[in-house]
């Protein structure tokens, strides 16, 4: 069995109650990562969506695939079978209504705007790792950047523009305390620029960018983890509320 092979079959068994996994030794490169990425989701099913981010402002984008059946819809319960760390972000979100354009299209931008909508997310965090914070930034991105899935709310009732979301205002409660409440940034782009970028340059990486995913573009909120039986609810301004529990 090859390096990447064992890999993939460790974090597929740390997903059903296996050990998590102690890397060895860090991967080499992007294309190691997006290998174990492709083998874990092929394994487990449909992307349903996708996250993006960088490490810094002037870094490439990287991705990850999400799983579809752990994209639900907001009033959601996450089990502690789903999520044992309960990590959540608050972040603006695309639902991908068409096939976007391609990505040397003169009108790229406006096109890709026409065939998406935004909603309010929440990323669900955790990992298969056993450290993820003590991991590489290429560990933490070959484990799907510490993605357990979305809880998503509902689209605008009114018309937007791809700038709305570069700096919104923001609301995050933790049952009866605020954890954010104010206007929000992206230190690595703005919400739409991020889509942008991911259609440009995912490809066919685990069947690329498809009608019906939603693509999450980066917290508002920054990461936190929360006690089980905390029930949370968001808001980013011209959007509705949306909102999550963990479960006791």
């Amino acid at each position: 069995m090859s390096r990447i092979a064992a890999i993939i079959k460790q974090l597929l068994a740390a997903r059903t109650g296996g050990p998590l996994l102690e890397p060895p030794a860090d991967l080499h490169d992007l294309d190691e990562v997006y290998a174990i990425q492709s083998g874990v989701m092929a394994a487990l099913g449909p992307v349903g969506g996708w996250k993006v981010g960088r490490w810094d402002a002037d870094a490439p984008l990287f991705y990850a695939p999400i799983r579809a059946d752990l994209i639900r819809p907001s009033p959601d319960i996450r089990q502690p079978s789903e999520c044992r760390l309960r990590g959540l972000e608050l972040e603006v979100g695309f639902r991908i209504d068409a096939r976007p354009p391609a990505p040397d299209d003169a009108n790229f931008e406006q096109k890709l705007a026409a065939c998406v909508t935004p909603l309010p997310v929440f990323e669900i965090v955790d990992s298969r790792l056993a450290d993820p914070q003590g991991s590489s930034a290429l560990w933490r991105l070959a484990d799907v950047q510490l993605n357990a899935g979305l809880v998503f709310g509902a689209a605008p009732t009114a018309d937007w523009r791809p700038g709305d979301f570069d700096r919104p205002m923001v609301h995050l409660r933790a049952d009866e305390q605020d954890i954010a409440n104010g206007p929000a940034t992206l230190n690595t782009g703005t919400p739409f620029g991020m889509l942008a970028d991911l259609v440009r340059g995912c490809g066919a990486h685990c069947g690329g960018v498809q009608p019906g995913q939603i693509v999450t573009t980066g917290s508002f909120t920054g990461l936190r983890f929360f006690k089980a039986g905390t029930t949370l609810t968001g808001t980013i301004a011209g959007m509705g509320p949306i909102s999550a529990s963990f479960a006791a």
